[in-house]
């Protein structure tokens, strides 16, 4: 039987992350989709994260893991 743990960043981690990344990636916009706005009657946001330079999802995921 396998254990898994599941891990919860605090602050202090999130702040350090952070701190890493901000040389490497761009702040990036939220975008309001009409079609789904519409579709669900509320707002809703896409956060543009494939205009980041190297135009990957995972790229704050991945600096970190290096």
């Amino acid at each position: 039987m396998q254990t898994t743990t599941t891990y919860f960043p605090n602050l202090k981690d999130v702040e350090a992350a952070s701190e890493k990344l901000k040389e490497v990636v761009s702040l990036t916009p939220l975008s309001k989709n009409e079609r789904y706005s519409n579709q669900f009657d509320c707002n809703v946001l896409f956060k543009r994260e494939d205009l980041q330079l190297v135009r990957t999802y995972n790229i704050r995921r991945a600096y970190n893991k290096m």
